[in-house]
């Protein structure tokens, strides 16, 4: 019974979030312990100092950001309304579909 428990422990957004759109789950990586905001942060700020090493003018660098964050919205957008239709899935053939 201890598997069941831990089929517990991976329901979670994240697990799910990476099995659709990765194709495997990366266990142990425990993602809701971290705000997203702080996740976001983490993960951005990389990027944004190899901007500013790239760009010191800051005219350049606020050119180079906003093609890099609309580029980023494009895919937000794109993988926001595919998550929003594999929910959509989901509910359905819990719901729905007979087996």
């Amino acid at each position: 019974m201890d598997y069941i428990k831990k089929i517990f422990a991976r329901m979670d957004i994240q697990e799910v979030r990476n099995f659709l759109l990765q194709g495997q789950d990366i266990y142990g990586e425990n993602l809701i312990s971290i705000p997203y905001k702080e996740h976001l942060k983490n993960e951005s700020d990389p990027i944004h100092e190899r901007l500013k090493s790239i760009y010191p003018d800051e005219e350049k660098f606020n050119e180079a950001t906003a093609d890099l964050y609309k580029a980023m919205n494009a895919q937000e957008f794109v993988y926001m309304e595919l998550g929003m239709k594999a929910g959509a899935r989901l509910i359905y053939q819990l719901l729905l579909a007979d087996d």
